[in-house]
């Protein structure tokens, strides 16, 4: 169904072809919890400068295992694999979290002694 025939309908029967329309766009792609996930947890990351900056290539690694699992789930549907991999992913962010507290922590200790006499 086009824009403009839902422009078109009568007000009362708008909604419920909006509603038609939404369902059938939904219903469209099957998403998989821990491939979805596994994506929010890369993406909270991805928007975290410190990690950003002090992490870039941990988190690479994780975008690079999250694009894998992308593709495989688009192409396969293979559950068993896409959790493996989402899994790794969630590993791979954990690292980079953990990598960009640590380096950052030595920043500071460096900081702290340079700024002593």
């Amino acid at each position: 169904m086009r824009f403009n025939a839902i422009a078109l309908a009568p007000p009362h029967t708008r909604m419920p072809l909006l509603l038609l329309a939404a369902l059938a766009i939904g219903c469209g792609t099957v998403r998989h919890p821990a491939l979805e996930n596994a994506r929010d947890l890369y993406q909270k990351a991805r928007q975290d400068p410190v990690v950003v900056r002090h992490a870039a290539t941990a988190l690479d690694r994780a975008g690079q295992a999250l694009e894998e699992a992308d593709r495989l789930w688009a192409r396969e549907k293979d559950v068993t694999e896409v959790e493996h991999l989402a899994y790794i992913v969630a590993k791979r962010v954990e690292i980079a979290r953990v990598t960009a507290q640590r380096r950052l922590a030595a920043d500071e200790i460096r900081q702290i002694r340079s700024a002593r006499p």
